[in-house]
């Protein structure tokens, strides 16, 4: 451990002796509890979140550059629930550790960074799925100019192999959970996995390569999933989400979204986009103008992707369906940030209802998921032969498989 962190735990034993343990560290005492304390670990940051059963006023600098940031609560009574570690050891050279010292008279959040860092710090409000959040977000130096490169090179492999790329968003990530299905299976752990799934299907097909939008458990801004997409130079976008009614335990079938920029016709299509789109607000994105839409509304690039994207949509949905256990529950339109790119045809498939306990152990069951992969992927290959566009082979003709 740092030699400050060593001197900061000794203080704060020493202080903290002076209370009662029972009253700075029980939930059952009066006061806020600490219910909960993560970090996710992405290529460019680490998060690190602290969840309280009531809203707190931490004091601590919105944003700087240091080698550590404390975070304090002072003037009540904060308590640790039994399943919040006193201190949390990250080590992803990022963020060294995490600790924590709770008493009567408030608390200290102190973070230690493997080098000297740029932090932000801000609080997210308790809404009716998430609680109160205190989230530090710490960027790894260097990160960004190693994740430029990193798309710059799938951009460059692309034009060299002279394929077709496709860009696979699994919804959801880090502290955003997406929707929950009976024995705690997460919508975000199940979009990883069938991402995953088609990528491997797709990166075995001549003529096309295939890349994640996120390939680990960690928070990516919505327009941020299409600008990784526009980056790598991707072909197509489609985003994996596993769907969720409100009446518990009903609701199947898959079915896949293109965008509309008129809204969706059926309002329960606009309360599922609005939901989908809130996730940028469980992750603290605060909501933007939609100035872009409308600058690009009669744009001929626009309508020529919405019109291959509806195509993309009908032809994944005919081969998923061809899984008997899901039904089809057609194509769909609503207005998903995550699709408003015009570089590329973009769709969001809703691949089955989490909440349906039968659907749930589809899955969360790993052959289900490679089977969804492969049925996704090769309903993108029939794409590419419907709409006429070409794929590089041993055997093509190199004029007729040329990428742009």
């Amino acid at each position: 451990m740092h030699p400050r962190a060593i001197a900061f735990a000794v203080g704060l034993a020493v202080l903290a002796g002076s209370f009662s343990a029972a009253s700075a560290d029980t939930p059952g005492a009066q006061g806020v509890v600490l219910t909960g304390m993560r970090s996710w670990s992405a290529p460019a940051d680490t998060r690190v979140v602290f969840e309280f059963s009531h809203t707190v006023t931490a004091v601590a600098p919105d944003s700087g550059r240091s080698r550590q940031v404390v975070l304090s609560l002072p003037g009540e009574l904060v308590s640790r629930a039994p399943s919040v570690p006193g201190i949390l050891g990250v080590r992803d050279g990022v963020v060294d550790s995490v600790e924590v010292a709770t008493t009567v008279e408030g608390a200290q959040l102190r973070l230690f960074f493997h080098d000297n860092s740029r932090f932000h710090v801000l609080s997210l409000a308790a809404d009716e799925n998430q609680p109160f959040r205190l989230v530090v977000d710490v960027t790894r130096p260097g990160g960004d100019v190693a994740e430029d490169r990193r798309l710059a090179g799938i951009a460059a492999t692309k034009r060299k192999e002279r394929v077709r790329l496709v860009a696979v968003d699994p919804g959801h990530g880090g502290e955003d959970n997406g929707a929950r299905g009976p024995g705690r299976v997460l919508e975000k752990n199940v979009t990883l996995a069938v991402g995953r799934a088609v990528v491997d299907e797709l990166n075995q097909m001549p003529g096309i390569r295939a890349a994640l939008t996120r390939d680990g458990d960690y928070f990516i801004p919505l327009r941020e999933r299409y600008h990784i997409a526009e980056r790598m130079k991707a072909d197509l976008f489609i985003s994996i989400h596993a769907n969720s009614s409100r009446r518990r335990g009903r609701g199947s079938g898959t079915e896949v979204y293109f965008l509309s920029l008129r809204g969706a016709a059926d309002q329960a299509d606009a309360d599922f986009a609005d939901l989908e789109n809130a996730a940028d607000l469980v992750g603290g994105v605060p909501s933007q103008a939609e100035d872009d839409l409308v600058n690009i509304l009669y744009d001929v690039k626009r309508s020529s992707a919405l019109q291959q994207s509806q195509l993309l949509a009908e032809t994944l949905l005919d081969h998923v369906a061809a899984d008997r256990r899901l039904e089809s529950r057609g194509v769909k339109q609503a207005g998903f940030v995550v699709l408003k790119s015009v570089e590329f045809p973009s769709v969001l498939v809703e691949t089955a209802f989490i909440n349906n306990p039968a659907e749930a152990r589809l899955l969360k069951n790993p052959e289900f998921q490679k089977q969804m992969g492969k049925q996704l992927a090769i309903g993108v290959r029939t794409y590419f032969q419907r709409a006429g566009i070409g794929l590089m082979t041993p055997e093509a003709d190199p004029q007729e498989g040329s990428v742009h």
